[in-house]
């Protein structure tokens, strides 16, 4: 059965926070809205990842091996956080919101903290004008991406090595079968991201050049070989002649 009083209801509030939102930025001067913008383009969030984790031993008939047991907590903070400013900020996966006003921050200054450390999503920050003239009205918006651990970066094959499949965040998922398929992967992306990849390329090119033609070559060599003999046969005849000497 249809619900038409909570229909109302709720129609009946947006409505009600349109006509607010509205009245606000009627009465918003330019100048005031300015000023809010400014203060506005200041307010940053940065993100901090502390790193908890343990490294544990077990041992499997008679042998101890060591094994990671990861634990990151992303330490959130907002900055530059002002009287006349709120800032919220929300996750893309939930309806949930935190709430900064000047108040609870020290210093302008807030931080949070996200211990989910499998998952890749959004963070939504809207900068919402606190003054009275212009109450409520949305000054910024923006968004950063929190990454996820990535397991494979703890292979022995990812030491020391720069690439993204062995990074340990990522912000972009990654598409793995298997071991093999990983290796394979390191190996394609490393050949992408060689800095000598143009001599290599370079090289073969050239290899298979000569390949190709190698008769031809022969050809250019023999010729100038006999050119080369010849002249040094003709040069000698004409010393002799002449008596002239080098």
């Amino acid at each position: 059965m249809i619900d038409y009083k909570r229909i109302l209801l709720i129609l009946l509030c947006t409505f009600v926070v349109g006509i607010t939102s509205v009245t606000a930025a009627s009465s918003c001067s330019t100048s005031t809205k300015k000023q809010l913008a400014q203060n506005a383009a200041h307010v940053k969030v940065e993100y901090e990842i502390k790193d908890f984790s343990e490294e544990k031993t077990i041992e499997v008939d008679g042998v101890e091996t060591t094994y990671k047991v990861p634990n990151y907590i992303f330490e959130i903070t907002v900055y530059n956080v002002t009287e006349d400013l709120t800032v919220y900020i929300q996750k893309s996966n939930s309806e949930k919101q935190i709430t900064v006003n000047f108040e609870n921050t020290t210093d302008g200054t807030y931080t949070f903290t996200d211990n989910n450390f499998g998952e890749i999503y959004n963070y939504n920050v809207y900068v919402r004008s606190n003054a009275d003239e212009c109450r409520g009205v949305t000054l910024r918006t923006t968004k950063f991406t929190k990454p996820r651990y990535n397991a494979y970066s703890e292979f022995t094959y990812c030491q020391n090595s720069s690439n993204y499949y062995c990074q340990r965040f990522i912000k972009s998922e990654i598409s793995i079968k298997d071991t093999d398929d990983f290796l394979n992967k390191i190996e394609v992306n490393n050949d992408k991201n060689d800095p000598n990849k143009d001599d290599k390329e370079n090289k073969e090119a050239l290899g298979k050049l000569f390949k190709e033609n190698w008769k031809t070559y022969l050809l250019i060599f023999v010729v100038v070989l006999a050119a080369g003999t010849g002249a040094v046969f003709f040069i000698r005849n004409y010393q002799k002649k002449s008596g002239w000497k080098l």
